[in-house]
């Protein structure tokens, strides 16, 4: 599990194919000492085990996660979110990530405006179902919270905290974020897919 808070900007120093994998060496002066063999670590967001460490560290990507994710984008000298799993004692800051994404989105627009720096991610039909204002969400591995939903995209507004610690700023017009949705979200629109949570349930329990 993660926060959604960076630990580190780093860096891909070398891509090269393994079999069925692709095998991406990283460099993060923040991350690299920690983690073990086997240890996860989310790069752009991704959960990926750490299967080698020199003075970088290793992992092998299977295919699926290439194709589900915009690691499959990235070449030599492309910056990366990095963090370290969320050990038990941890403080929470962001929201509980799990690393697994959900989906590629294209930045519709990334810029300063009157009331700070948006980013305005386009979306897809169903992702609706898991987007509320004010609710969190996680792009690139970022903590975020959905500012606001328009048709066609939602916003969120990046502080400058974000923008100087984050490759967010760096994203243009075009670009593809990593997107999980936040779990809570998933958990319920499932729920009421299935029809296991009914407003009648909810009265009986005195929820509602």
């Amino acid at each position: 599990m993660f926060t959604g808070i960076i630990s580190g900007i780093g860096e891909v120093k070398s891509i090269a194919r393994k079999g069925l994998s692709t095998r991406l060496e990283i460099t993060c002066a923040e991350t690299v000492e920690t983690p073990g063999l086997g240890d996860s670590v989310a790069v752009n967001g991704v959960c990926l085990s750490v299967t080698g460490k020199n003075n970088n560290l290793v992992f092998d990507v299977v295919r699926n996660t290439l194709n589900m994710t915009n690691l499959k984008r990235l070449k030599p000298g492309s910056a990366v979110n990095m963090e370290g799993a969320l050990r038990l004692g941890d403080a929470l800051s962001g929201h509980m990530v799990s690393g697994h994404i959900d989906a590629e989105r294209a930045i519709k627009s990334n810029r300063k405006t009157s009331r700070g720096w948006a980013l305005d991610i386009g979306i897809c039909p169903g992702d609706e179902r898991y987007l509320v204002a004010r609710g969190s969400i996680a792009l690139d591995g970022v903590s975020l919270t959905v500012g606001e939903l328009s048709r066609g995209f939602f916003r969120v507004f990046l502080i400058p905290h974000t923008l100087g610690n984050t490759t967010l700023r760096s994203k243009k017009t075009g670009d593809y974020v990593n997107v999980e949705f936040d779990m809570t979200a998933k958990y319920a629109a499932r729920a009421k897919q299935t029809g296991s949570v009914t407003e009648e349930m909810l009265r009986e329990k005195g929820f509602v």
